[in-house]
């Protein structure tokens, strides 16, 4: 059975077509939820604003207190996460702290490749894990944990690696995965096309050696 909340949560998720909204409306619409009380906001993926010039005003990130992405970076990307807790009441297990702690521990960790993480809280899977280099789903056994999976030109589907028992099993997976690509990776290769050449049964002895 789906994990219950202890205390239900209101939410309000307003339509913005393409996902795409004017600086003035989204202030706007800040200002209304603040002042009605909301706490927290859940956005889908990046927020990206946007300047009809090609050069960034300088300072932005000491102006905002945060670093901007960087799209070509090769290295973890920031996790991707579904709407669980926030919106959606079907996860299985709790995912928001799991998700937020390994962005926190992993985000820009270099590598000679991108490092793509997807983390869902059950079998509907909104944040794409399968087409991830890592993917990570909810089950009522654990977390269920995907390697290999990408987007883009070259699409594959993820392999099921193991079910780990508990976030911090979990995370210690993931880090034993950049481990790994850290030691075999060559600049450009994903961890599909990784584990294609060296393949499955040498990964799982490596990253899984303790288990």
């Amino acid at each position: 059975m789906p994990h219950k909340m202890k205390r239900p949560r209101a939410k309000f998720s307003p339509h913005i077509s393409a996902g795409v909204i004017s600086v003035a409306e989204l202030k706007r619409m800040v200002e209304v939820m603040e002042s009605e009380g909301a706490e927290n906001v859940k956005l889908g993926g990046e927020i990206i604003f946007v300047w009809d010039k090609p050069d960034l005003p300088k300072g932005l990130d000491e102006k905002i207190g945060r670093k901007g992405n960087d799209f070509k970076f090769g290295g973890v990307r920031p996790v991707k996460m579904c709407s669980a807790e926030t919106f959606c009441q079907r996860f299985q297990k709790s995912v928001l702290g799991l998700a937020m702690e390994i962005d926190k521990r992993f985000h820009e960790e270099k590598l000679g490749m991108k490092l793509m993480i997807g983390v869902a809280g059950c079998q509907r899977s909104c944040s794409e894990p399968a087409t991830k280099d890592i993917g990570i789903i909810a089950s009522p056994k654990g977390y269920q944990i995907l390697v290999g999976g990408a987007a883009g030109l070259k699409p594959r589907i993820a392999e099921k690696l193991t079910v780990a028992p508990t976030k911090e099993k979990t995370i210690e997976i993931v880090g034993r995965i950049i481990k790994y690509l850290k030691k075999h990776g060559k600049s450009g290769d994903r961890l599909g096309a990784l584990i294609e050449k060296r393949g499955m049964d040498e990964f799982c002895r490596e990253v899984l050696a303790d288990d």
